[in-house]
């Protein structure tokens, strides 16, 4: 015996009307068009997604990379301390962390 899985659609006014004006059409419930819908071919129908543009450097700047490496090694060696539990995180220390940030 299947069990059956429950699938719900929420869809505008104007859309549900035109669902139900098919189904009438057809002389079937709203749950049985969606079953009848399963069984079309949809693998050849139109993908509606559109492809998400990628940008290729095909060369960066060294010294570019170098800079925002640093930058992620001073975040996390920020984001170590702080998770670390200690309360001596000194005003000192972030001042200094700031300074060097900011000079990049």
């Amino acid at each position: 015996m299947s069990k059956y899985k429950q699938i719900k659609v929420n869809v505008t006014e104007d859309v549900h009307e035109k669902l139900v004006q098919i189904a009438q059409k057809h002389n079937i419930t709203l749950a049985e068009l969606f079953r009848l819908s399963v069984h079309t071919n949809i693998e050849n129908a139109p993908s509606r997604r559109k492809e998400k543009s990628k940008i290729i450097y095909k060369q960066t700047d060294p010294n570019l990379l170098y800079e925002v490496n640093k930058i992620g090694v001073n975040l996390n060696q920020i984001a170590r301390h702080l998770n670390s539990g200690e309360d001596d995180l000194k005003l000192q220390t972030l001042y200094r962390i700031y300074e060097e940030v900011m000079s990049l």
